[in-house]
C-alpha cells in the first residue's frame, strides 16, 4: 500500500485552499504566523490544502496514509530539490540533509553503523558525566536562588554530550559561540525560504555578512576538531575516526576534503540542536503537570541502579509529539501524482507537518493535552502507525533518533532526580517555527533542589 486513496474514474481535481493575494498568494500569512496559518487551513479546508507561495505551489497533506504516500511509499516520485533543502545546503553542503541518490547512500552507509543502539550502550557513563558536572553547576545557582535560561542549558548540555560521542572532543568552551553561531544560521536560513527572492542562491557572495561570520565562526571550530584528532595521532571508535579513514582512502568511495567539512558540521549541529529544543519543551511541560512530575522524580531516583526510564520515555515522546522540532518537512513531486483524489501536478511542493499531524483530532483525543500515557504499548498499537513522526518515515528517517532518545532520557531522569523545575512567573510561552521548532525567548525556569532520602 503507498498510502493513496482509491483511485476513482473521475479525473483528479484541484485541491481546495485559502486564496490569498494575487501577486504571492498566501505567501504573506505564511510569514506572519506559519503554524496558525497552516493550522486554520486544515480546519477550513481539510486534510490536502493547496497553497500558493508566489510562483510556488504546495499541497500541504495532513493524514498518515498521505505522509506515507510521500516520504516512504512512492519515494520515486519524490525528491528533495526544494528551497528549504537548498537553503540549508548553504550551512551543511551536501550532508545526509541535503544530498540524494549515490552522495547520500554513500554518507548514510558510512555513518549508520556509529548510530546503531548497541553503539551508545556503553556511553551511559561519559554522557551521565556531562549531565553530572551541569546538575553540579546548577546546585550552585540554586543555592544562590538563581534561575537558569532553559533553552541555552540545554543547547550547551546536547552540544557537549554530542561532541564526546561523535567526536571524542570537548567544546564546552565553544558553546556560547557555537550558539550565538547557530541562532543566526537557523534565523537567516529561514528568512530565505520564506523570501520571494534570494540572491544568495546565486552566488555566496550575496549572504549577510551576520551569517557569513557565523558559518566561519562554526567552520573554525569544526576544523580544529579535526586538526586535533590528526595531529593527535589516538585512536577512538567513534563518528570522527570513520570519517577520517573514509577521506584518507584512496577508493572511489572516499570523503573529500568538503565531503569531510559537511558531515561533521551537520552532525554537530544537528545531533545537538533538535534534541536541545525537545528537552525544552519537555521540561516546560512536566513543570505544568505536577502528578507527571512526581512520578519521573520516583522513577529519576532509582534510574543510576535500575536504568529503567519508561515513564520518562513516554514523557518525552509525548512532548515531542505537541512540539516536534522537524515540525515541517518538504519534498518535491517528480512526476504528476494524485492523493485523495486531488492533483498533485508535477513540480509543486508537497509539505507534510508532525506539528499538525500530531494534533489531528481523528487520531489523537483530546490532542492539545499532554498525556504521557498516550505511549503505553496498547495505546501505540491502536493508532496508524504513521500517525507519529517526530523523527520523519522512509529512507530519510533521522539517523539519530536513538541517540536523541537515549540522550534526551539520561537529562530527564537524571534532572528530576535531584530539582524541581518550574517556570518564572509573567513569561510568554511561545513557539518559534523555523528550520527547527524552538521556543520564541530564553524560557527561564526556576531550580528548586529536592533533597535526598
Amino acid at each position: 500500500m503507498t498510502g493513496q486513496a482509491t483511485p476513482s474514474a473521475a479525473a483528479p481535481t484541484k485541491a481546495p485552499g485559502p486564496r490569498g493575494s494575487f501577486l504571492w498568494g498566501n505567501l504573506a500569512d505564511f510569514q506572519q504566523d506559519a503554524i496558525g496559518f497552516l493550522t486554520q487551513a486544515v480546519h477550513d479546508h481539510g486534510d490536502i490544502v493547496r497553497l500558493r507561495f508566489g510562483p510556488i505551489t504546495a499541497h500541504l497533506v495532513n493524514r498518515p496514509e498521505y505522509a506515507e504516500h510521500i516520504l516512504a511509499g512512492a519515494v520515486g516520485r519524490y525528491d528533495k530539490q526544494t528551497r528549504s533543502v537548498a537553503r540549508i545546503r548553504a550551512t551543511c553542503g551536501d550532508s545526509l540533509l541535503s544530498s540524494e541518490g549515490p552522495a547520500w547512500l554513500r554518507h548514510r552507509r558510512l555513518i549508520q553503523p556509529v548510530f546503531q543502539p548497541r553503539f551508545f550502550e556503553s556511553l551511559g557513563p561519559t554522557i551521565d558525566d556531562v549531565i553530572g558536572d551541569t546538575l553540579n553547576r546548577w546546585q550552585d545557582l540554586a543555592s544562590r536562588q538563581q534561575d537558569i535560561a532553559i533553552v541555552s542549558e540545554m543547547m550547551r548540555l546536547t552540544m557537549t554530550i554530542a561532541a564526546r560521542i561523535l567526536f571524542t572532543a570537548e567544546i564546552e568552551k565553544d558553546s556560547e559561540v557555537i550558539e550565538r553561531a547557530l541562532a543566526v544560521i537557523l534565523e537567516d536560513t529561514w528568512r530565505r525560504i520564506e523570501a520571494p527572492v534570494d540572491l544568495a542562491s546565486i552566488s555566496p557572495r550575496f549572504h549577510r555578512p551576520r551569517f557569513r561570520r557565523a558559518l566561519q565562526d562554526i567552520d573554525r571550530i569544526v576544523y580544529r576538531i579535526i586538526e586535533q584528532r590528526r595531529s593527535g595521532g589516538s585512536q577512538h571508535d567513534d563518528l570522527l575516526s570513520r570519517l577520517l579513514a573514509a577521506h584518507q582512502t584512496q577508493a572511489e568511495a572516499g570523503l573529500s576534503d568538503q565531503e569531510l567539512r559537511d558531515a561533521c558540521v551537520t552532525l554537530l549541529l544537528a545531533g545537538h540542536e533538535t534534541t536541545a529544543n525537545a528537552l525544552t519543551w519537555t521540561f516546560f511541560l512536566i513543570s505544568q503537570h505536577p502528578e507527571v512530575e512526581l512520578k519521573l522524580h520516583e522513577e529519576g531516583v532509582q534510574f543510576e541502579s535500575t536504568r529503567n526510564a519508561t515513564q520518562t520515555q513516554m514523557a518525552f515522546s509525548e512532548a515531542i509529539r505537541l512540539y516536534p522540532s522537524i515540525w515541517i518537512i518538504e519534498r518535491r513531486a517528480m512526476a504528476d501524482d494524485r492523493i485523495g483524489g486531488f492533483a498533485i501536478p508535477r513540480g509543486s511542493m508537497v509539505l507534510t507537518s508532525p506539528y499538525l499531524l500530531h494534533r489531528h483530532a481523528e487520531f489523537w483525543s483530546e490532542p492539545e493535552r499532554f498525556d504521557p500515557t498516550r505511549f503505553t504499548p496498547p495505546n501505540i498499537a491502536s493508532r496508524p502507525r504513521h500517525a507519529y513522526l517526530p523523527f520523519g518515515i522512509g529512507p530519510h528517517k533521522c539517523i539519530g533518533e536513538h541517540m536523541a532518545l537515549t540522550v534526551a532520557t539520561h537529562i530527564v531522569a537524571r534532572t528530576l532526580s535531584r530539582f524541581q523545575l518550574s517556570v518564572v512567573p509573567g513569561q510568554t510561552i511561545k513557539t518559534l517555527p523555523g528550520i527547527t521548532l524552538r521556543h520564541a525567548g530564553e524560557l527561564r525556569m526556576k531550580l528548586k533542589p529536592i533533597p535526598c532520602n
